[in-house]
C-alpha cells in the first residue's frame, strides 16, 4: 500500500493578475491593490471570491520570504488562518515589491494591518502607475499532500493542485499548452498557471490547477494531456 507524503515547502508561482486599488481604511501615502479576479481563466462555476481577496501592501524595498514570516508573528491575533507572501508585481519592464495577504478578515481594518509593518520597520511604498493587469510573482510556503505520482493537492485550499513537471515553459508557451490541453482534451474546466519548489536544494518545476471541487481524476487528466502535448511546446 502506497504511504502518502507531506511535503512543507517553500516556492513562487507565476500569474498574471487582474489588480484594482483599494484606497479606503489605508493609511495616507499609501498604496494597496486587490486581485479582483482570481482564476481569470476558469471557465466553469464561477468562484466564490472571498472578501478581501488577495491583497498586495506595496513596500519601498523587496523583503524576502523569510522576512515576511518574521512580520507575520506580530499579526497572528487578526486571524489564525492569515495568508502571508513576498510579492513582485512587474509591468512595462518595472518591478514593485509588495507583501501578499490573503484571508484578512475585512476591509475596515486594513490600515491597521498596514501600522503593524510599519511598527516593524517596513516603509509603504506611494502610488503604483499600472492599469489593471500586472505580472505577479509570489513567494509562499505550502503544505501539499501527494495523490499520485507528481500529483499533490493543497492542505489548505480543496480546490488546488499541483502536478510535477520537467521543466518550465515560457510563458506565451505555457498559455497555448494550457488552452490545448481544455479544447482537445476531456478536462476542460480549470484556470492553471506556473510555479516552482525547492526540494532538497533543487529547484521542481509545478503547475498550480484550479477547480471548483478538483479531485484526482480531474488532476490525472490535466497531467496525461500536459504530458501527451509537453514537448511540442518546450520551445528551442
Amino acid at each position: 500500500m502506497k504511504t502518502e507524503k507531506l511535503l512543507k515547502v517553500c516556492g513562487s508561482i507565476t500569474k498574471t493578475e487582474s489588480l484594482i486599488p483599494i484606497q479606503f481604511n489605508i493609511l495616507e501615502q499609501s498604496w494597496i491593490a486587490e486581485a479582483n479576479l482570481p482564476y481569470s481563466h476558469y471557465y466553469g462555476q464561477v468562484p466564490k471570491k472571498a472578501k478581501p481577496n488577495s491583497v498586495f501592501l506595496f513596500t519601498k524595498r523587496f523583503f524576502s520570504l523569510e522576512e515576511v514570516l518574521r512580520f507575520s508573528i506580530a499579526i497572528e491575533g487578526y486571524s489564525d488562518k492569515l495568508n502571508i507572501a513576498s510579492a513582485t508585481i512587474e509591468h512595462q519592464n518595472r518591478q514593485y515589491p509588495a507583501i501578499r495577504i490573503k484571508k484578512f478578515p475585512d476591509y475596515e481594518h486594513l490600515h491597521l494591518l498596514q501600522k503593524c509593518f510599519v511598527q516593524q520597520g517596513v516603509e509603504l511604498g506611494t502610488k503604483v502607475n499600472f492599469v489593471t493587469k500586472a505580472k505577479t510573482v509570489i513567494n509562499k510556503c505550502f503544505e501539499l499532500q501527494e495523490l499520485d505520482e507528481d500529483i499533490y493537492l493543497d492542505n489548505e485550499d480543496e480546490n488546488k493542485g499541483y502536478i510535477f513537471v520537467q521543466k518550465r515553459i515560457d510563458r506565451d508557451n505555457f498559455d497555448k499548452l494550457i488552452l490545448k490541453v481544455k479544447n482537445n482534451g476531456n478536462c476542460k474546466f480549470f484556470d492553471a498557471v506556473p510555479g516552482g519548489l525547492i526540494i532538497d536544494s533543487k529547484s521542481k518545476d509545478i503547475i498550480r490547477i484550479f477547480a471548483e471541487g478538483l479531485n484526482l481524476e480531474l488532476l490525472k487528466c490535466i497531467k496525461y494531456e500536459l504530458r501527451m502535448n509537453f514537448e511540442s511546446y518546450l520551445g528551442d
